[in-house]
């Protein structure tokens, strides 16, 4: 049987599933229909002919083509959300509004790839990862990614604390869920409670909460982000990977609660005497065999937890020779956050 190329999940609101040539193999994009009969997309998929022809068949499906799409939101920059940008940009001609620190995290990237490469170095190279490492990775590096494209957002959405008005979609208000990327954003239907949450809220895996450069605290701003998320009330979640959640309050709790134990975890890891990021990471993995592209990115999550501690006071940020390391404090061996 084949699929169908949408599916409604909520009052105007229907669900495009496209596939991805990596795990999870599938991300999903939104078609919303706003008041006039206008439509605007949230999210697209990796650029991919597969993807497009998935997503281009949802749309024309539901929304009866592309002229009918009078914006396009892309809950955060990661290339499985904004991947297809330009080519719903040549199709639709929509403007695109993103989170501002991720529109702006977009462009410069775009702009300045090898300064975007020498930051991500040197952010491993300052948390102990290895020289010989280091070369292989920059070694095996692409020059470019396959599965992205960029666009210009023409819409900054804020990074604000409480819920703001969505430009161009009456009823809809922008919702700042930073963690997952510094810009990331879900949108809010406060009529009816529906939340499209982006990878903030996904129903079966915490998001991956790593470091970046536009903030000091991914893991506090995560935390933050799901109690602003709780407070909406909101009586369905809408993810980007995933099946829609009834019962947001409760994930929105266990979400909580498993970064939380995830920080208790890494910070059991860290001694009185300092250690890099590296060292708590290979710790942290002992008993898995990771890639080197794997371990990268386990580092700049794990790096996340011992400086949402420091923020605590919890744990001690020192650097000599250029090298980082952390260590547990007294305020650490007494407990409590």
């Amino acid at each position: 049987m084949t699929a169908e190329p949408a599916s409604p999940v909520a009052e105007d609101v229907w669900r495009i599933t496209t596939p991805m040539p990596f795990r999870p193999r599938s991300v999903h994009a939104y078609l919303v229909r706003a008041p006039g009969e206008r439509w605007f997309l949230v999210d697209g998929g990796v650029n991919t002919d597969e993807a497009w022809a998935a997503l281009d068949a949802g749309v024309r499906a539901v929304a009866g083509g592309w002229e009918r799409i009078s914006l396009h939101v892309v809950t955060h920059m990661h290339l499985d959300h904004q991947g297809l940008s330009a080519r719903v940009r040549g199709a639709s001609g929509a403007p695109l509004a993103m989170g501002r620190l991720d529109a702006e995290r977009a462009a410069h990237a775009a702009a300045h790839p090898e300064e975007e490469a020498s930051y991500r170095a040197e952010l491993l190279r300052t948390h102990g990862v290895p020289p010989e490492l280091l070369r292989s990775l920059e070694t095996g590096r692409p020059q470019a990614d396959p599965y992205g494209s960029f666009v210009p957002a023409d819409h900054l959405l804020p990074s604000a604390t409480t819920p703001t008005p969505l430009p161009g979609a009456e009823g809809w208000e922008t919702v700042w869920t930073p963690g997952h990327t510094a810009g990331h954003v879900g949108l809010f239907r406060p009529r009816d409670g529906v939340l499209l949450a982006g990878d903030a809220v996904l129903p079966r895996i915490t998001p991956t909460i790593g470091v970046n450069r536009q903030r000091e605290d991914p893991v506090g701003d995560y935390l933050a982000a799901l109690a602003r998320l709780r407070s909406l009330a909101p009586t369905l979640a809408l993810a980007g990977h995933g099946d829609p959640m009834p019962d947001p309050a409760r994930r929105i709790s266990e979400l909580e609660r498993a970064t939380r134990e995830e920080t208790e975890r890494v910070g059991a890891l860290l001694a009185p005497e300092p250690a890099t990021a590296w060292e708590v990471t290979r710790a942290r993995y002992a008993e898995r065999d990771l890639p080197p592209s794997a371990l990268m990115l386990a580092l700049r999550e794990t790096l996340a937890h011992p400086s949402h501690l420091a923020g605590l006071r919890r744990a001690a940020r020192s650097v000599q020779e250029g090298v980082a390391r952390f260590r547990r404090t007294v305020a650490a061996r007494r407990g409590g956050s």
